[in-house]
């Protein structure tokens, strides 16, 4: 599979449509062109890995909304046939490599693989929360603990940005909330979840996939901390310089911020989300 490292989410698609998942299995050579038209060296599951975590980014900066988590969003030019190639390369990344772009909304994918009546209210509002802006997400909360009134000004503006046609009250304040989440993370998104979920459903025969509690299970586990990358080091000092080098590596891992920690995941495994199960270690001596 040739792959143009500038447009990976229109290659990936366009190669995706052909194939027949999840009724087969595909083990992929992947060939990466750089931005001179030049073939890169890299083969195997880190290029791989690489690939569906550019994929990805792409996917979400043009083809989503929402703040940390996202939802897909239809666009004119991406039809039935679009869609459901992203749906595969949603199942061949997890299945291939247990990759999982954990920045999707959990209820959107939980919608995807589960009955509605499966998604509690709290699941709704908790996933809402992090699919608005950080200020809303507060003044919200704050809101429904009674520490904000209903009828403030910065509730308002926030309820009425996404349409609420009620008029807050302390009473109802929740309900509208969650009708709100339900509004933006599985009824807006109905269209691809119906593309996808043929598709997905296939992913309900591995365990993390086989309830909403396994699944909320996986993405929490597939988030990476400093203290879970720490924890994936694997190194066999032998002397002092060794191991004060090594101690350096994790105080520095251990500094970063969430976007710089996710650049170091990357960088050492391909992938921005956890998706091997350790990381070797060697040192050289200059």
């Amino acid at each position: 599979m040739v792959v143009h490292r500038s447009k990976v989410l229109k290659d990936l698609i366009e190669e995706f449509k052909e194939l027949d998942i999840p009724s087969c299995s595909y083990h992929l050579n992947v060939v990466i062109f750089n931005e001179r038209g030049e073939v890169e060296d890299g083969r195997g599951l880190g290029v791989v890995r690489e690939i569906m975590t550019m994929f990805w980014q792409q996917f979400f900066m043009s083809l989503s909304t929402g703040a940390t988590e996202k939802v897909p969003s239809v666009r004119h030019d991406y039809q039935h046939q679009e869609w459901k190639a992203i749906g595969k390369i949603l199942v061949y990344g997890y299945r291939e490599i247990k990759y999982f772009p954990v920045t999707l909304s959990g209820v959107f994918i939980g919608s995807c693989l589960f009955e509605e009546s499966a998604i509690s209210d709290s699941f709704l509002r908790e996933a809402f929360y992090l699919y608005i802006g950080k200020d809303e997400a507060e003044t919200l909360k704050n809101c429904s603990e009674g520490e904000l009134d209903a009828n403030d000004d910065e509730v308002l503006e926030v309820l009425s940005g996404y349409k609420c046609y009620q008029n807050p009250t302390k009473e109802n304040v929740g309900l509208i909330i969650t009708q709100l989440a339900h509004q933006e993370l599985v009824q807006k998104p109905k269209y691809i979840s119906n593309c996808w979920k043929p598709i997905i459903s296939s992913l309900k025969s591995f365990p993390q996939f086989q309830s909403l509690d396994c699944m909320k299970e996986m993405y929490e586990a597939k988030k990476p901390s400093a203290r879970k990358v720490v924890k994936l080091l694997s190194a066999n000092p032998q002397n002092d310089s060794e191991r004060n080098s090594f101690d350096h590596l994790k105080r520095y891992i251990k500094s970063l911020g969430d976007v710089a920690l996710k650049a170091f995941l990357q960088f050492t495994t391909g992938s921005d989300v956890i998706t091997v199960t350790e990381i070797t270690v060697s040192f050289n001596s200059l």
